[in-house]
């Protein structure tokens, strides 16, 4: 196994769309440190300033992982790769979880060189922003690199399960969007829920109504989807919003994949 992990990273230290993904990584680091500049600049005072430049990448992580995984690892059908691996004797198990765990240092390397984008300003950070609760920073830290395991994951056994690079490419983007999008969703149907407001509903007649709700609480599918979908975690930790029951799911996503990905990488026919 531990061949197959460098022959990886060689693989990985000469693609330029891995190096690409690097080089973009620093501008969105950037971006967010001054977003949350900006918000301290403009009065708003909260621990949470910490969360944007710190665990901002798990926001987009999803989408930027699909596109190098998609083109990167999609690739070891189409040049046999794979096929060669299974006649120099590697088992399919560990052909699957080497992947894994270079995707995973992949995706921790992303978010590495994120966080170095801002490093210059940490300076100034740590004199004027407050100081957040470790604890809390510790907790959220742990989510985001669980967070970036369960979208490796995810990715990995789509990649080792799809043959057609096209193909995976558009699942794997798909997938990811689509996932935000259900996101954006359920963090407003649960915010409407736990902080009341006005909402707009149809009436029996079909015409508009603006109706006021009283704070409340959300509905189990809905306090589920909002602890379990990683975009909803990502959002959270930005804000130093973080449960264990998070941690938790994110790691059963891991297993979970993981799990589903070998039992099917080990039945498929591999010509």
């Amino acid at each position: 196994m531990a061949s197959l992990i460098r022959s990886h990273l060689a693989r990985l230290r000469k693609s330029p769309l891995y190096w690409a993904a690097l080089l973009a990584m620093l501008p969105y680091g950037l971006g967010l440190c001054n977003s949350a500049i900006g918000d301290f600049q403009s009065g708003v005072v909260s621990a949470g300033l910490w969360g944007q430049p710190l665990f901002g990448p798990g926001l987009l992580m999803g989408i930027i992982l699909a596109v190098v995984f998609s083109l990167f690892f999609g690739t070891e059908y189409a040049d046999g790769t794979i096929r060669n691996k299974l006649i120099a004797g590697h088992g399919r198990a560990f052909i699957y979880l080497a992947t894994l765990a270079v995707g995973i240092l992949s995706a921790l390397a992303l978010y590495a060189v994120n966080l170095l984008a801002w490093l210059p300003r940490l300076g100034w950070m740590l004199r004027n922003f407050p100081a957040p609760e470790p604890s809390r920073l510790a907790l959220c830290l742990a989510g985001t690199v669980l967070l970036a395991a369960a979208y490796c994951s995810v990715c990995v056994m789509l990649c080792m399960l799809v043959h057609r690079r096209s193909v995976l490419a558009v699942v794997l983007i798909l997938l990811m969007v689509a996932m935000f999008a259900a996101a954006m969703q359920v963090q407003d149907a649960y915010e409407t829920a736990v902080s009341g407001g006005m909402q707009m509903v149809l009436d029996g007649n079909g015409e508009q109504q603006w109706v006021f709700h009283e704070p409340g609480q959300a509905d189990a599918i809905t306090a589920f989807l909002y602890d379990a979908l990683p975009c909803c975690q990502a959002y959270r930790y930005m804000v130093l919003d973080a449960t264990p029951r998070m941690l938790l799911y994110s790691a059963g996503l891991a297993v979970l994949t993981t799990v589903l990905g070998l039992v099917l990488f080990r039945r498929k026919d591999i010509r």
